[in-house]
Parts: C-alpha cells; structure tokens; sequence
C-alpha cells in the first residue's frame, strides 16, 4: 500500500515576519497587562495614610512661607480615630498646659511629631512636659506651635510670624520630617517651597502609563541601581536645612531664647529598615544637619530620640509605623526635655 504524506504550505518570508511580529506584539501586551494588573492591586492595598495633608479643618491658609497655620478656638473631638484636636486662642494644641505670653514658655515647633499626631491633647510631649515642671515646680509655661505636616521651613516661619517677640521664651524645642520626603522623590528637581501643602500645585506628576516602565523602574530604585539624588542635589538640599536652622537660631536669639533643643527624625527601626535608599538618605542628611547645628552653638542640644526610643518595643513608643510617638513616647522624650531645660537653668 502506498500512502501519501500531507504538508501544509510553507509561510512566506513577509507572512513569517508578520507572524513574529504579532507574537511579539502580544507577548508586550501580556506583560504590559499583567503589570498594570499589578499596579492597581497595589494602590488599592496602600494603607490609608496616618496624616491627611495640604489644608485640614484646623489649619487655614495663609499668604507667607507658613502656607498654612492653625485656626484659634478649633475644637474636633472626633478628628482622627477619634483622639481628637483642639486648639487655643493663639491656634497652639491645647493640653494639660495653658498659654500665658508673659510666662518663661518652652515652645515647641515642628510637624506632627511635637503637635502629638495620632494621641489625645493631653498626651502630647508638651503636654507631658508641662505635667513634669508642675510636678517639680517649675514655673515655666510651655506652647504646643507644631503643626502636623509642617516643614522644618515652614516651623521657622511660623515662628518668625507668630511666636517670637510675642512670647516670652525660655526654650525652644524642633523637630521635623521633611523636606526629607519631598526631596526623597523629587532629587534635583526639589526647592524648599515644595512640601505637603504645596506640592500638588509646584509640582507636574510625571505620570507614567506604561506600568511595566513604572514596574522596573520602582525596583531599581528599591535596589538603589537607580536614584533622583545626585551629589549635587544632596548638597543643595543639606545647604538649604543648614540655613534655615542658622536663621532660626538667629530669629531665637533676637527673641530672648536662651536654650534650642533640636532632635532628629525618629522613625521606627523596622520601618527605617524597608524604606527606599533615597528616604533613608535624606533622613540621615537632615539628622546629621540637626546634629552639626547643636556642635556650632553653645546654647543649642542635641536630644538623641533615636538611641532614647530604641530601648523600648516599637509598639511601646509609637502609634504606627511612621514617627507618630504613643503617649509613652512622648511622655519619655519629655522627661530628656526636661532635664536638658532644668540643666540649662541651674547654670
């Protein structure tokens, strides 16, 4: 028997070349599909931040390089997870303390951090603060002038415009975040106007729709392969922290401030740990900026929050697992402030 063998035609060349090419084609789509698959499954389990930004409904803005300060006689005691905010007559957190202008205060200016994000009025460092004087009777006063959010540009404004030669001042407490967050994300791009509440309008997202290029490039950057900050860019952003500190050291001498306390980002180990390459050095350039600051100046500390909380389990000291201190945090940052006002004071 014979049999006869079947062949398909042979594709052409141009046929053959068209067919990779759609192969090609949907391999890229696939992937491209996947990865955008990935993007929305990622934004959707981001956590809801711990801060709100931009203007909230105790802050206002304003025509200065504050960009927003705190509305007086402000009352919300469901904001947040209901712990609740409310403020005084000169838009200062309220507390277990009372503002008095004529008292020797201890004024307390920064982010949220100092303003007690995340706790109750009353369970604020300077809340906690005023407990201990009282407790030792020591007649100073003390002001809660954070403001979550707040840049340490816009801390030395509002103490320009609002605090001093209003207050009588004995201490001066800062601690801050950013610009570390900006700067992080921005790299050469970043100015000292940019922060939480002007950042959506001075600068243009660079949307990238194509998810896979989104994709690849976060984990470079993860990776530290690649980064936004330059050894220029860093230099600039270091020369900038270290001005507005020089000039809020002159703004508090010219006020009768006789002692600055200044203490570093404090982040929670763990969290320091998983964060980008590009946020870890900006933090360590503010802190070691904050550090070099209180070496220049006799009347200027350096209080180590970083080595003080470290002692202590995570969930002990903070709220989450930014820098949002519990009240067993602040209550223990408190007691350093303490000690460093009533040194200051023996002397």
């Amino acid at each position: 028997m014979s049999s006869r063998e079947s062949t398909s035609p042979e594709l052409s060349p141009t046929k053959k070349a068209i067919f990779y090419v759609i192969m090609f084609v949907f391999v890229l789509l696939s992937v491209e599909g996947m990865a955008q698959l990935w993007r929305y499954v990622r934004n959707a389990r981001i956590p809801v931040a711990t801060e709100t930004f931009q203007v909230r409904s105790f802050t206002r803005l304003v025509d200065d390089a504050r960009h927003v300060t705190a509305v007086p006689d402000s009352t919300n005691p469901n904001y947040g997870n209901g712990w609740g905010i409310s403020t005084d007559a000169y838009g200062f957190r309220r507390g277990a303390q009372r503002t008095e202008p004529d008292c020797p205060n201890v004024v307390f200016i920064g982010d949220s951090v100092p303003f007690g994000y995340g706790e109750p009025d009353n369970a604020s460092m300077p809340s906690k603060l005023f407990e201990r004087l009282q407790k030792a009777n020591d007649v100073r006063c003390v002001i809660n002038a954070a403001i979550p959010s707040y840049s340490l540009f816009q801390a030395v404004a509002r103490f320009e415009h609002e605090i001093a030669g209003k207050f009588n001042i004995s201490a001066l407490y800062l601690q801050f975040f950013d610009p570390a967050t900006q700067f992080s994300r921005l790299g050469a791009d970043w100015r000292p106007e940019v922060d939480w509440t002007t950042e959506a309008v001075l600068v243009k997202k660079k949307w990238q729709p194509i998810a896979s290029v989104e994709l690849i490039r976060d984990q470079l950057l993860r990776l530290d392969v690649i980064t936004p900050i330059d050894e220029q860019s860093l230099n600039r952003y270091r020369l900038e922290i270290r001005q507005a500190l020089e000039r809020l050291h002159d703004l508090a001498v010219r006020a009768g401030v006789k002692q600055l306390i200044v203490a570093p980002i404090t982040v929670p180990y763990s969290s320091y740990q998983r964060w980008p390459p590009a946020l870890r050095s900006a933090i360590d350039a503010a802190n070691d900026e904050s550090k070099q600051f209180s070496v220049r100046h006799a009347d200027t500390s350096f209080l180590d929050t970083i080595g003080l909380l470290r002692d202590y389990p995570e969930d002990d000291v903070f709220v989450d697992k930014c820098c949002h201190m519990t009240e067993r945090g602040n209550d223990l940052v408190a007691e350093q402030v303490q000690r460093l006002i009533a040194s200051e004071r023996r002397q």
